[in-house]
């Protein structure tokens, strides 16, 4: 009779992570898009005026988190990664609990600001996942953490939408609060954080010196690009799907066809990729997305009905979903074990900066055309690869990848 050989403890580790990111973010998504119905039900029904504070309320967030996202990554490393991860765990299920009580939009501002404030674990998932792997497992531990949050997004606001409908708004917070507090239990039960983890960690790492890294300051850049193209849809897909002769009463259900679709891609693509990036150059890899992207993103501007723009779009998740998942490998790569925590939290600091200016932008480019964020995201796939072709940009990544079988001493 066989027996199943037990999970090397790092392989149990990006098991455990990846199922604590999912569950998390998949519950963000229970409430995320709908709190422009929050709103109204707090007093504020001029559709303008909901409409402003839904915008600040789902963007202050992020904001407050990638301003902070350096701060405690650079506490993980002093301090250990479990543990901060377990305070950002507790700090959503006080904060999320206290958004189903508020009764003015106000004080749910300011609920939403000490998520930022206060949250950071989608860059701690990803220090974690790769802390304790070996070096040439950073593409798949990456890859394996990127899939979890797009498939979250893929699946949340669905049974978002269902939950909200069945038991209300407020609810739907507390079952957030809920899954936030289950993904609490998982990780302190699970998730064994190593004496190499603790023990590597310097007891000062300053900011300067992972800046001071070859490639990381181009590296930031490409992040930031990456997800702006990534969020740059959501303000104009609804009116451009409308352009396409979608019924009005039908274009939220197409829309969120639409997204769940490129999600589901995405998630394919980032796992392709991160598995594939143990193997080949993920710099290479990531030129390749890139070129993809702009190949599908400009035919969309002249997609003439939805059924090509669902085709394009599956075709855009499939060619550029899994770019950001390359560009955290390679950021892993660039970086010692060591210096993870911090590192991870200025890119996840540049994506999420990109991902909160670009609806802001496009919208801003809609008043002109609804056409020219295609156009535009298609020129910036095209110079990222131009500039990421001929040079040694990301070299050390480089370097790495094509010697995948050499671990960290």
């Amino acid at each position: 009779m066989s027996t199943a050989r037990p999970l090397e403890p790092w392989r149990c580790n990006q098991l455990v992570t990846a199922a604590v990111v999912f569950v998390v973010f998949t519950g963000f998504a229970f409430v995320l898009p709908f709190l422009p119905l929050y709103v109204r039900e707090l007093g504020v029904h001029d559709p303008r005026d909901a409409a402003l504070w839904a915008g600040v309320l789902i963007g202050i967030a992020p904001l407050f988190a990638g301003l902070l996202a350096p701060v405690w990554g650079r506490l993980a490393e002093r301090h250990g990664h479990k543990r901060m991860a377990a305070r950002a765990l507790l700090s959503y299920v006080v904060l999320l609990v206290l958004s189903a009580l508020v009764t003015e939009v106000w004080q749910l501002l300011l609920l939403r600001a000490g998520i930022g404030l206060f949250g950071g674990i989608g860059p701690l998932g990803l220090a974690m996942a790769t802390a304790s792997a070996p070096r040439e497992q950073t593409g798949r531990a990456v890859g394996l953490i990127q899939s979890a949050q797009i498939l979250a997004a893929a699946v949340g606001p669905f049974l978002g939408g269902l939950l909200a409908h069945a038991i209300g708004i407020r609810r739907t917070f507390l079952v957030t609060a809920l899954l936030c507090g289950a993904a609490l239990w998982l990780l302190v039960k699970y998730y064994a954080e190593g004496e190499r983890t603790l023990a590597a960690a310097p007891a000062r790492t300053g900011f300067g010196a992972v800046l001071r890294i070859a490639g990381v300051g181009p590296l930031l850049v490409v992040l930031l690009l990456v997800n702006f193209i990534g969020r740059s849809f959501t303000p104009i897909l609804p009116h451009h799907l409308l352009g396409l002769g979608v019924p009005a009463g039908r274009l939220a259900l197409e829309t969120g066809v639409l997204i769940s679709a490129y999600s589901v891609a995405a998630t394919v693509s980032a796992t392709v990729l991160g598995r594939a990036a143990q193997r080949y150059n993920p710099r290479g890899l990531l030129v390749a997305s890139l070129l993809g992207g702009m190949l599908t993103v400009l035919p969309m501007a002249v997609a003439p009905s939805f059924d090509a723009m669902l085709l394009l779009g599956v075709l855009l998740g499939l060619a550029s979903g899994g770019a950001l998942t390359l560009c955290y490998t390679i950021g892993g790569l660039l970086v010692p074990a060591e210096r993870r925590p911090t590192a991870f939290g200025f890119f996840s600091a540049a994506a999420l900066f990109g991902g909160a200016v670009s609806p802001s932008i496009a919208g801003a480019l809609a008043r002109w055309t609804l056409q020219g964020i295609f156009y535009v995201d298609g020129a910036l796939f095209a110079l990222m690869a131009a500039a990421l072709l001929p040079g040694r940009m990301l070299s050390p990544a480089g370097r790495d990848a094509q010697a995948p079988s050499r671990t960290e001493a």
